[in-house]
């Protein structure tokens, strides 16, 4: 890699690990603000779906921004605007102005993955294998954040984490100003380095995208749904709650079970260079839903094992998303083909929070992972749809890179 592409590769990375530790900090500290606001997991979800509603809404416009002013400047503005409201949260104590100041942060985060992912794809000569390390990054955040904001939450109390990932974010801040203003990818000159010429945008498969944005939706949903409920889950039934703390135990093992998708990232990030990305991505979707539904009816330590597995193979989809983005379109239009993606994946998946709290009140937190494995089986059928399409047209993505 370049000096140029190392930064990049650096600044992605951290600004994508903190992202999803402000994603994430809710869910561990459910307990912790049941009792600070004599609340139920409903209203709860109901704040993790504001946050992901901004989240995911805010994709689509900062995808199209991508494309207009250029990449780097959005994330710029991701880690000060985030990490400034992170900040506020701090002196809070009402759960609506709590709600409505994460829905402010979610909004900042919205500008984060369309504009990483353009700046990788535009910047990088080989985005397959960078796509993989920037999500094993992010994997890392998802796996770190259960057990970070449990342990500060019960060690200096609830509001501490959102405070701690604040600073944070401003100090990457800064970092971010030390690279280029990098040229949007409407202006930015042809590659000479020999990587292949994205598709023109008159060859453009819109069925097939069609059925791509319907199976990365179905897994939004159960990424979401998943996510707000996986360490409450694991704390009750993992077996250990009567000798640890049940905040902190949940928080442990979802981390050890969540830290297993980096290897699913780095996995699938080599394995989409190499072989045709459908079939990647096929692969991961149907052994991901196998170990949902083994999560709905495993206790103990078959529990940890099936929720490790799922980690491993839902978080492996991730940069085969981002990889078929990039080769399913041409450059000047990756910025809004990542909003779509994301105001799909986090926006409209983000309703399987408050859904998810109403079934776990209603029937039980297994409910849950019964109905996200329903999701899973969906995104198959669509995936599998587009392999068939794929395969018929003689298509392969090898070589074909950004």
């Amino acid at each position: 890699m370049s000096r140029e592409e190392k930064k990049i590769m650096r600044l992605s990375m951290g600004a994508h690990g903190l992202v999803h530790l402000y994603e994430g900090v809710l869910p561990p500290l459910i307990p912790l603000l049941m009792q600070e606001f004599s609340t139920d997991y409903f209203r709860l979800g109901l704040v993790v779906t504001v946050f992901s509603y901004a989240f995911g809404l805010g994709a689509l416009p900062a995808g199209i921004l991508a494309d207009k002013i250029g990449p780097r400047r959005l994330v710029t503005l991701f880690l000060f605007g985030g990490g400034a409201t992170a900040s506020l949260i701090f002196p809070i104590d009402s759960l609506l102005v709590y709600g409505a100041v994460m829905g402010l942060l979610g909004a900042f985060c919205s500008l984060y993955h369309p504009a990483s992912n353009t700046l990788i794809s535009i910047g990088i000569r080989s985005p397959g294998h960078a796509f993989g390390i920037h999500g094993i990054a992010g994997s890392l955040g998802v796996a770190i954040v259960p057990i970070l904001s449990a342990w500060i939450g019960s060690q200096a109390g609830w509001r501490t984490p959102h405070l701690v990932y604040g600073i944070a974010g401003i100090a990457l801040a800064f970092y971010s100003l030390t690279l280029p203003r990098f040229p949007s990818p409407s202006r930015r000159r042809p590659s000479t380095t020999g990587d292949t010429p994205a598709p023109n945008s008159k060859s453009v498969d819109a069925f097939s995208l069609v059925l791509f944005f319907l199976s990365a939706t179905a897994l939004g949903l159960t990424y979401k749904g998943i996510m707000t409920f996986l360490p409450v889950y694991m704390g009750q039934n993992v077996g250990l709650a009567d000798r640890f703390s049940a905040v902190t135990l949940g928080g442990t093992f979802a981390t050890i079970a969540l830290l297993s998708g980096a290897g699913g990232q780095y996995l699938s990030g080599r394995l989409v260079d190499r072989y045709p990305a459908e079939r990647v991505y096929l692969g991961s979707v149907v052994l991901g839903s196998v170990f949902v539904f083994a999560m709905a009816v495993c206790r103990g330590w078959l529990l940890l094992v099936s929720a490790v597995l799922y980690a491993f193979f839902y978080f492996s989809v991730q940069p085969t998303q981002n990889y078929l983005v990039s080769r399913y379109l041409p450059s000047h239009r990756r910025g809004l083909g990542y909003g779509v993606l994301f105001l799909l994946t986090f926006g409209v998946g983000s309703t399987a929070a408050a859904v998810a709290g109403y079934l776990a009140d209603r029937f039980g937190l297994e409910s849950v992972f019964w109905a996200m494995g329903g999701c899973f089986l969906a995104s198959a059928a669509m995936v599998t749809a587009l392999l068939l399409r794929s395969a018929g047209a003689g298509n392969s993505p090898v070589g074909d890179t950004a």
